[in-house]
């Protein structure tokens, strides 16, 4: 048995035998560039200066919790509530898209990544759920392919500032889980804490557009900088990364909301 802080034995890795071990031991970008201010943009409608719109970028946070408990539905385990509490933890995402066609709309392709973490204290192996100081740390990297439609005719034709817009996908979410040393946790039989888990995403939203209430502001950064217009955005989805029901994957999925900035360029 490892010995903990000041002597103490660590905690038992009870998760790390057994079926359900798998699991629990699983537990144990695209910036854009500013354009010359000399840049050339052409006179569009309604007399605003429209630069080539081609791209869009997206800062996205919002609470997430991976869904790994689900595995144990009915048998009275729940290893990730366990180890690291049932609240949400923030996730960090970045997502940068395409726009390959703007006619009634834009329809786009998007690739997207995050960043989770996730800290909880070992408990004693007495089986009484003391924690210990010896901690365990779950990290998960999503990434994303998506299609993604955003219905601003409203906007482009009529100033409606309201842009409802949905996203559909395949994910692919890396994680890792380390112990108090740092260390990539393994199991006796051999087995290590990181992997893969492949899935998929569907999410609809709606943003305001900021040029609406700011437009000579909105004009001279489409100008300057290339940006045609700014948005914030709420989000709702599902994120379903459990292996498309493959038997052995880590859940890391969730049905959550995010917020956030969107710049299209």
């Amino acid at each position: 048995m490892r010995r903990g802080v000041a002597g103490r034995p660590c905690a038992r890795r009870w998760w790390l035998a057994g079926p359900g071990a798998a699991a629990l031991l699983a537990l144990a970008t695209g910036a854009f560039t500013p354009r010359d201010a000399g840049a050339q943009v052409v006179v569009g409608k309604r007399d605003r200066y429209d630069s080539p719109q081609h791209f869009a970028f997206e800062l996205r946070f919002g609470p997430y919790r991976p869904d790994i408990d689900s595995e144990f539905d009915g048998q009275n385990r729940a290893p990730y509530r366990d180890f690291f509490g049932a609240g949400r933890r923030l996730m960090t995402q970045i997502e940068v898209d395409y726009q390959i066609l703007r006619r009634f709309g834009s329809l786009g392709v998007g690739l997207g990544a995050g960043y989770f973490s996730a800290n909880g204290n070992n408990p004693l192996a007495d089986g009484s759920g003391t924690k210990t100081a010896d901690e365990s740390t779950l990290k998960i990297v999503p990434l994303s392919l998506s299609a993604v439609y955003r219905f601003d005719l409203g906007y482009e034709m009529y100033r409606i500032p309201l842009v409802p817009y949905g996203k559909l996908g395949l994910d692919y979410g890396l994680w890792w889980i380390s112990n108090g040393n740092g260390e990539v946790a393994h199991d006796p039989s051999g087995g290590t804490g990181r992997g893969g888990t492949l899935g998929w995403h569907a999410a609809v939203g709606l943003s305001l557009v900021l040029d609406f209430f700011e437009p000579d502001t909105a004009r001279q950064f489409d100008a300057e900088m290339g940006v045609n217009h700014s948005h914030v955005f709420v989000e709702l989805g599902h994120w379903d990364l459990s292996g498309f029901g493959r038997a052995g994957q880590l859940r890391v999925g969730d049905t959550t909301w995010v917020a956030g900035l969107l710049f299209e360029f």
